[in-house]
């Protein structure tokens, strides 16, 4: 009788001993593919629709992991000024700290920019926060 008992007391030790090694990182990363998959793009290219004074304004963003990236250029009133930043991204918003490479005179060198992804997903709208000052942002997809 003691014989047939060793299949059965060696399986529930080997099956105790996988459940206590388990863990969820099985789980886990399938959990984290689906947030993914399901995260609304930022990335791509963007229009400046901020107001009349500014034209060809573009905000490019690149996105890997959490870390965002941006390009910027527009003229303003018919004056060039580039910028570039890098920041973080949590659920649809990112906040950028931008660098301005070509200046408007009077205008300040670095800022923040904050920016929330609309509900229909075609705007980036926010303010941007520099040198004490700060205003609106608004950016229009382009393309898909």
């Amino acid at each position: 009788m003691r014989i047939s008992f060793r299949p059965i007391i060696l399986f529930l030790t080997l099956h105790c001993s996988f459940l206590v090694q388990a863990d969820d990182s099985a789980v886990s990363s399938v959990a984290s593919a689906k947030e993914q998959a399901t995260e609304r793009r930022i990335a791509g290219l963007w229009h400046d629709v901020n107001n009349s004074n500014f034209a060809n304004g573009h905000l490019i963003v690149s996105q890997q992991g959490s870390e965002v990236f941006t390009a910027h250029y527009l003229e303003f009133k018919g004056i060039p000024f580039v910028e570039h930043g890098a920041g973080k991204r949590e659920q649809d918003t990112i906040t950028v700290k931008v660098q301005v490479t070509q200046q408007i005179p009077g205008w300040t060198t670095e800022g923040v920019h904050t920016l929330t992804l609309s509900e229909d997903g075609q705007y980036l709208i926010g303010e941007y926060f520099s040198g004490g000052n700060k205003g609106p942002l608004k950016f229009k997809k382009a393309g898909k």
